[in-house]
C-alpha cells in the first residue's frame, strides 16, 4: 500500500465529511436532502472518496 494513496484517501474522507456537514446544516430539520449546491458538492465528494478508496485497494 502506497503512503500517497492512503494520504489521498484521508484527504478525500475529510473533504467528504466537511461537505456532508455543510449539506446537513442546509437541510436543517428536514428528513431529506433537496438538490442544491451543498448537496451536489456532498455527492461529488462522495464519488471522489469512492474512487480514492478503490485506488487504495489496487
Amino acid at each position: 500500500m502506497e503512503i500517497e494513496k492512503v494520504e489521498e484517501a484521508i484527504y478525500e474522507a475529510r473533504r467528504f465529511i466537511d461537505k456532508a456537514n455543510l449539506a446537513l446544516q442546509r437541510v436543517g430539520d428536514s428528513k431529506y436532502f433537496y438538490y442544491g449546491k451543498e448537496t451536489a458538492a456532498c455527492r461529488r465528494a462522495s464519488m471522489d472518496l469512492t474512487r480514492s478508496l478503490a485506488e487504495l485497494r489496487k
